[in-house]
């Protein structure tokens, strides 16, 4: 259920659904997604088998606005008490519930899940260093996924959301969420010089940033680039243009 994949940095991956990760601090928790509300039980008892107590999360990071990333955060947030952060970009949905920017109702997939609305305490634009006791995160705008979708640097660590896994694929293109392949592609490009992180993604295990995981992700995303096919189109309006 959990893996400590450096010291103080817990990695908790429920069987479907995205991750779940904790960081210790000598000032409290830190939480980067609260991955499916479904799993609020199974993710709490998760931490507890850790020893982590969740009543000393001080502060909850949104990677992106998803239902199987955030979903839960509302209720985390009302139950522990802590504050939370996320890109400008995604504060609205994430406040409203949206259920379709969050894609918690996606009826042409056969996915329907509950959002719980979730005030939003830090918005973010990317380029802030927040920190907590002896820990600091960059934060960096990596629109694409969503427009809203943000990327953490700790030290060697970088935790990307839906960006990109472990076999050089990517998170969903879906209009409905903002999906935007030009600004996709810019933010691959401003990961190369990341090469050799320690990627913590929002879905599989852990795995080294290297060049042609960036090159077959940019390929994946290029396909939706052209406008012929019809698979690019409608366009969502760039995020990365707007931050």
């Amino acid at each position: 259920m959990y893996t400590e994949v450096r010291p103080g940095v817990f990695r908790f991956h429920p069987p479907d659904g995205g991750e779940l990760y904790a960081v210790r601090t000598d000032a409290g928790l830190i939480l980067i997604d609260t991955g499916l509300y479904e799993h609020r039980d199974r993710l709490v008892a998760g931490m507890q088998e850790a020893g982590l107590d969740p009543h000393e999360i001080r502060l909850g990071f949104v990677t992106h606005v998803h239902c199987d990333h955030v979903g839960g955060m509302g209720w985390w947030r009302q139950a522990f008490g802590f504050r939370v952060a996320a890109h400008r970009l995604a504060v609205d949905p994430i406040e409203k519930g949206d259920p379709v920017a969050t894609g918690a109702c996606m009826p042409y997939a056969g996915v329907h899940y509950r959002f719980v609305p979730c005030p939003v305490d830090e918005r973010l634009d990317g380029g802030e260093t927040i920190a907590l006791g002896e820990r600091s995160f960059h934060v960096i705008h990596a629109p694409g996924h969503s427009p809203g979708s943000i990327h953490l640097r700790l030290d060697d660590l970088l935790f990307v959301g839906d960006t990109i896994f472990g076999d050089g694929t990517i998170g969903w293109m879906d209009v409905h969420w903002g999906s935007h392949p030009e600004d996709y592609i810019e933010t691959l490009e401003r990961m190369r010089p990341l090469s050799g992180s320690l990627v913590l993604s929002g879905h599989g295990d852990p795995f080294v940033l290297k060049a042609s995981l960036i090159d077959r992700a940019r390929e994946i995303v290029s396909f939706y680039v052209p406008e012929g096919h019809g698979l690019g189109r409608p366009r969502a309006p760039s995020g990365y243009a707007r931050s």
